[in-house]
């Protein structure tokens, strides 16, 4: 065994807690360790890739981690579901490689033979694959004469993963009880990760048929070590590191919160917006990893009670009630003035007539010709409460959300419900950056035609954000932010700012008071209204 093996011997796995238990004193249990379904591109694939070219197997028991088997490669490996026939023989092993060099045997003799693990611990050799129980059957016969040892046939299961390399089959796993997991041991990374080659992930990696069709990676993780990968796919990891603190908490806080929302899938958390933004080691920074380092263990809470961090990237200047978005009104989730925040995101969106109906018939809804849309309502914060879609046959009225996740272009909903509504016009007029020289002279630029020279004689950070065009300083703060206008024309062109529900944290304004002053406490306790870190 090597150092890193003997290292993971002693790696002790807690008991997964699938939902936050509150003591009389309002304390919070915090999971060492969660299980991430990688929904983002490994959820029922057909074949996951690993890059490493050394991996360790193992399961976990009773709390603790076993390792099985270290498997080595120099073209790295592949993991696919198994919908094939074997015939498995009646002999079984407690390791790995006594099972390995029985297959050895029996490949001597011409069968196609490898080990399978059952279990942890139990191991037997498996001959195959066939596509047909007939196929298996007449194999079983021949194969009992040569081995001496009568087999079993094994028809396809709904749990079955095989591990390849490029040239063979290293083991099949049948999942029954539980799926192994792998912990990458060598790669091209610094740190101990398991490579997919486009993505790659710290803790450990779980290939299991959840669905009982692909196979769906499941990242098991240190709480901390997850956090790593979400705070930079949520936050610009350059910012303040006050701001990346306060991005740091309120995911702990959603992590903890929302432990076991995947339950039925087999995980903790998913990867993706419908939990947290999740991409692994590979986005990871020193700075919003020392954010996470520094709020270590800390949650956020209401009158002893963890509360729920809902937060978004702009408000366009004032946040919104929770009870305008959704339906419970919070205490802590309440409307606040946005006034740091600097970049309010603005945009533009445009639709026709035929695009709208073609929208309400979509959502079964047939009210003619579209006439004409009004805004009923504003929330308190500048949002569109209530929404009327006038046509030749009737109307229909949006609300809350729903008039944001209603106008879809391309799939994707309004960036937010902070906006007015220009009919059978134009939002403005250009779409262009416009220099002006000598004479007043003005001229049409493209952003590869600017160059920002600082005081020390540097050429600065250019580059695009948002549709705005931005300067960035060395400390990683933007010194100068252009938005160009934009031309926008159609019946209806809605023009507005921020991005997302608007409840909770701003991202943007959690910046701009950062670059302000306030450290991560204020910032929290600002926008979630009478709240505490602890």
């Amino acid at each position: 065994m090597t150092k890193k093996l003997n290292l993971l011997l002693c790696i002790v796995f807690f008991t997964y807690i699938f939902m936050p238990k509150l003591s009389p004193a309002g304390a919070v249990h915090i999971p060492s360790w969660v299980r991430i379904g990688l929904e983002y591109k490994y959820k029922n694939a057909n074949r996951i890739d690993i890059k490493n070219n050394e991996i360790l197997m193992g399961y976990e028991l009773k709390g603790d981690f076993i390792p099985e088997a270290v498997f080595q490669s120099n073209t790295g490996f592949c993991v696919i579901p198994s919908t094939a026939y074997f015939i498995s023989i009646n002999q079984y092993f407690n390791t790995y490689d006594e099972a390995k060099a029985l297959a050895k045997d029996f490949q001597r003799l011409g069968l196609d033979a490898f080990p399978s693990g059952l279990s942890s611990s139990k191991w037997t050799v498996y001959i195959g694959e066939f596509s047909s129980y007939g196929e298996a059957q007449a194999i079983s016969l021949s194969a009992s004469d040569l081995t001496g040892i009568e087999g079993m046939i094994k028809e396809p299961s709904n749990t079955r993963i095989m591990l390849k390399n490029q040239n063979e089959i290293i083991a099949v796993i049948e999942g029954e009880e539980a799926y192994p997991q792998f912990v990458g041991m060598s790669s091209n990374f610094r740190d101990e990760v398991i490579d997919f080659g486009d993505r790659q992930y710290r803790g450990r990696m779980e290939f299991g048929r959840y669905g009982g069709a692909g196979i769906t990676a499941v990242n098991v993780i240190l709480l901390d070590e997850y956090l790593y990968g979400v705070v930079p796919s949520e936050m610009y990891a350059g910012w303040n590191i006050e701001a990346l603190k306060a991005q740091s908490v309120v995911a702990r806080n959603y992590a903890v919160l929302f432990m076991g929302k995947h339950k039925n899938s087999g995980y903790d958390l998913c990867d993706g917006e419908h939990c947290q933004a999740y991409k692994g080691y590979g986005v990871e920074n020193a700075n919003s990893n020392q954010a996470v380092k520094e709020t270590q263990g800390e949650l956020l809470y209401y009158d002893d009670e963890i509360i729920e961090t809902f937060y978004f990237a702009s408000s366009g200047g004032y946040t919104e009630n929770s009870e305008n978005v959704w339906i419970t009104p919070l205490p802590y989730l309440k409307a606040v003035p946005d006034i740091y925040e600097e970049n309010h995101q603005d945009w533009t969106r445009s639709f026709s007539k035929e695009q709208i109906e073609a929208l309400l018939a979509n959502s079964g809804k047939n009210i003619g010709e579209v006439l004409d849309l009004q805004i009923v309502s504003y929330t308190p914060g500048g949002r569109a409460m209530e929404l009327k879609i006038i046509g030749t046959k009737g109307s229909e009225t949006l609300t809350k959300e729903t008039v944001r996740t209603f106008f879809k272009s391309n799939g994707v909903s309004l960036p937010s419900r902070m906006f007015e509504i220009i009919k059978n016009g134009a939002s403005s007029s250009s779409n262009s950056i416009v220099a002006v020289g000598d004479g007043n002279t003005k001229k049409n630029i493209s952003q590869s035609q600017i160059y920002v020279i600082g005081e020390d004689k540097t050429i600065k950070t250019l580059y695009l954000e948002n549709d705005s065009v931005c300067v960035q300083g060395a400390n990683g703060v933007n010194e100068i932010s252009i938005t160009p206008s934009v031309s926008v024309s159609g019946d209806f062109v809605f023009k507005g700012k921020g991005s997302g529900h608007g409840v909770g944290l701003s991202q943007w304004g959690a910046k701009g008071m950062a670059d302000q002053g306030y450290n991560y406490k204020q910032i929290l306790s600002y926008y979630y209204t009478g709240t505490t870190v602890r």
